[in-house]
Parts: structure tokens; C-alpha cells; sequence
């Protein structure tokens, strides 16, 4: 079975659950979902055909989340199922249910990583009873060296340039001024559009800011 037709019977399958698929090859095809959406996207990768295999999981350690892909073999067409698991959450399916082989690449990955499958049995693989380092897991970081964390927080909450501290805002409050300084941050309704840029252009993802919580995942 061709990439090409691979690709747009999981399209047909999984619709809008597709954040993005690849095929840059005739035998290769990159399948992204969100980690919710897992189940349903390995059920349509196993039911391509009675021949579908599943090979392994690779777990790739990007410092603020855990990158889990699943390669099933398609009829000699190599499919990713590609997921990504915050590490503030290190939760994810387990699919030996759907593809039985999963539960010792699950079972290493617990132990080496610390992502949790749920529903997968609790016996260690690699690691002894009593051991709870994860030995290839990286610690919480992202992009932005330590100086730089705090004046990216600030410009993406305010626009200021500079920090301007909890008690210059109250006092500039009880003169009946504005909290910030007006020539020092963006209009409210300015900083919600700078927010939705920030986001379509990946650059909240790249720098590892949380929109909702309006802070960085990692200090």
C-alpha cells in the first residue's frame, strides 16, 4: 500500500483529529494527532489492512515534552503516529490493547523516561522495584536562557519593556492612574491579537509559553 493512499484513507478516517500528515515518500507517512486523539489514531493506522504490523515506540526527550512515536508497518509503507506528552502531565494510553507488542516499549519507556501508560500493568521492565530515577529523562527546560524568562513573561502579558513591581502598580491605582505605564505596554484588546500571532506563528510553543496561564512552563 503507497504513502499516498495511506494517507488519504486516514484522512477519510480521522478528519479534523489530523493536526498535520506527511508523506515524503512512496513507503513513508507522518501521521500528528493530539494525545487524546491516540486511540482513535491507531485504531485506523491497525484497520489499513489485516497485514498492519506494529514495529516499536521511539521517545525523544524535547525538555518540555515527551515526543512518542508509534511506526506500524503498512504492507511495506511505514506509518508514525506522532504525539506529544507535556512533561507536566507524563500521561498517555496505553494501546496494548489495540497492538499487544506495545506493552514492552511502554513498559521501557516508563522506566527510562517516567511516562506513565495508563492501564498498562505496573511491573518494571529494565529498572529494579524500589529505583525511581528515570535515567533518560532531561530536565524541564526550554529555549530561553535564565536572563531572558522573566522580560519574556512581562512582554507577553503587557508589552512593557521593563518590570514594573506589584507595589509601583498599586500606588499608581490609588492616584486613579492606570495599574502599568501607559507609554510602557499595549492597548488590552492589542495584547490579545499579539497573543493569537504569537500562537499561530509557534513562537509561544518554540519560547515554551502557557497562553492561559500567562507564564512560561519552566523558570
Amino acid at each position: 500500500m503507497k504513502a499516498g493512499e495511506i494517507a488519504s484513507k486516514l484522512k477519510e478516517a480521522l478528519g479534523p483529529k489530523i493536526l498535520k500528515i506527511e508523506a515524503p515518500t512512496e513507503r513513508r507517512v507522518f501521521l500528528t494527532v493530539k494525545e487524546e486523539d491516540l486511540e482513535d489514531a491507531m485504531k485506523a493506522v491497525m484497520g489499513l489492512a489485516r497485514e498492519a504490523r506494529f514495529m516499536t515506540i521511539s521517545a525523544v526527550d524535547e525538555g518540555l515534552d515527551i515526543e512518542l512515536l508509534y511506526h506500524v508497518d503498512v504492507k511495506g509503507t511505514v506509518v508514525t503516529v506522532r504525539i506529544k506528552v507535556p512533561k507536566e502531565e507524563m500521561e498517555v494510553l496505553d494501546i496494548s490493547h489495540i497492538a499487544p507488542a506495545a506493552e514492552f516499549i511502554e513498559r521501557e519507556i516508563r522506566d527510562l523516561f517516567g511516562v506513565e501508560f495508563v492501564g498498562l500493568k505496573p511491573e518494571k521492565l529494565y529498572t529494579p522495584e524500589g529505583y525511581e530515577e528515570k535515567p533518560l529523562r532531561k530536565p524541564m527546560e526550554g529555549r530561553l536562557p535564565p536572563q531572558a524568562r522573566p522580560m519574556a513573561e512581562v512582554l507577553m502579558e503587557s508589552a512593557c519593556s521593563v518590570s514594573v513591581s506589584r507595589a509601583v502598580m498599586r500606588k499608581r491605582e490609588d492616584l486613579g492612574l492606570s495599574p502599568m505605564p501607559p507609554m510602557a505596554m499595549a492597548k488590552p484588546e492589542v495584547m490579545e491579537e499579539i497573543r493569537k500571532m504569537a500562537v499561530e506563528t509557534g513562537f509561544t510553543e518554540r519560547a515554551g509559553y502557557d497562553v492561559e496561564k500567562k507564564r512560561l512552563r519552566y523558570r
